[in-house]
């Protein structure tokens, strides 16, 4: 079992939260598009933004944590 102060395993949940914040956001835009209350169009530049502040924030993780990914 990891220790909590572990840095790989700090990085690792990070990562993890990093994903589920991801997959939520995801969720929801699929939810608006379904109800109709956003076009394909619009939930397809709301992905895009979303892929792009989640590659920012993966960015910053291997930044706040080095050597902690492998």
């Amino acid at each position: 079992m990891n220790h909590p102060t572990d840095p790989r395993a700090v990085y690792a949940d990070a990562l993890a939260q990093a994903a589920d914040d991801l997959d939520d956001a995801l969720a929801a835009i699929r939810a608006e598009t379904t109800a109709g209350r956003v076009s394909p169009a619009e939930a397809a530049a709301e992905r895009a933004g979303l892929l792009q502040r989640h590659l920012a924030r993966l960015e910053q993780l291997r930044r706040e944590h080095p050597g902690a990914e492998g």
